[in-house]
């Protein structure tokens, strides 16, 4: 991972845009490390559309799989549903056909 200063602005950025401040400092550091590695992975395109609603979503769907399962590895299944927020958020937007 190389960290330039553009990119760092950009990271910056999605942070902003995403709405990380409205957390708690506990929760906001995981999310903006989140933020940062999956900006660095193949999922760069979906991580600059992140909002604040998406990062509820990933939230809810992470506290809700964790009622039912133990989840072993924390971050790389909170990244996976940060990732499946982004997605899914689009399809919610879609209007039935009548």
């Amino acid at each position: 991972m190389t960290d330039k200063p553009t990119d760092r602005k950009y990271i910056e950025k999605i942070y902003e845009v995403s709405g990380t401040f409205y957390f708690g400092d506990s929760i906001r550091l995981v999310l903006e490390e989140v933020i940062k590695e999956l900006f660095y992975s193949p999922h760069q395109d979906l991580i600059c559309n992140l909002r604040p609603n998406h990062i509820s979503r990933a939230i809810f769907k992470y506290r809700q799989a964790k009622e039912k399962n133990r989840i072993w590895n924390t971050k790389q299944y909170f990244k996976s549903c940060i990732v499946s927020a982004i997605k899914e958020s689009e399809l919610d937007e879609l209007e039935p056909i009548e």
